[in-house]
């Protein structure tokens, strides 16, 4: 049997996630794998385990072999992000702050320049949109601004929550 939650957002509140991950498991329901975005849980014996995000695009077979040589199973190992388990009480993912930093800061560069693109794209059609007297054209650019505001819905996101944890992850640095 298995059970569905909704996930919060990996780029918006990872740590939110995690917690929400490791009290699952407290319950007996464990991450088996991640669909969109539901969550899909399979049901055990209740276990303590830590999860941990890890948001690199690429994953070689290398680093998923040193993860787990520390302790940490892969649960879900998509392209742009990871999902580990491990007991609780286990050593971070990552020990050295600037290398995760530094990935967050990628992965919201990228972000950041698909938002961009997606809204000038956005903002072009709805010009368009304004300027059309033709119900072709006009069904068209509806259509397309439609699109292109789902696109900007799943960039501007992203890019906010990579924006906010980086900044979360300076401040803890600095105290």
């Amino acid at each position: 049997m298995a059970k569905y939650r909704l996930c919060n957002g990996l780029a918006i509140a990872p740590e939110k996630d995690m917690r929400m991950l490791r009290e699952m498991s407290r319950k007996g329901w464990h991450l088996a794998g991640l669909s969109g975005l539901l969550y899909r849980f399979e049901e055990g014996q209740p276990q303590d385990y830590d999860y941990a995000l890890n948001m690199e695009r690429r994953i070689g077979p290398d680093m998923l072999s040193f993860y787990e040589a520390s302790g940490w199973t892969p649960v879900v190992a998509q392209h742009g992000y990871q999902i580990f388990r491990a007991a609780a009480g286990t050593s971070p993912i990552f020990s050295d702050a600037d290398s995760e930093m530094e990935i967050l800061r990628s992965n919201r560069r990228q972000m950041g320049k698909l938002a961009l693109i997606f809204m000038g794209l956005l903002l072009g059609c709805l010009f368009m949109l304004n300027q059309a007297d033709q119900s072709f054209y006009v069904g068209m650019a509806s259509g397309a601004s439609l699109v292109l505001m789902v696109c900007v819905i799943f960039t501007v996101f992203p890019f906010i929550g990579y924006t906010r944890t980086l900044r979360k992850k300076q401040r803890n640095r600095l105290s």
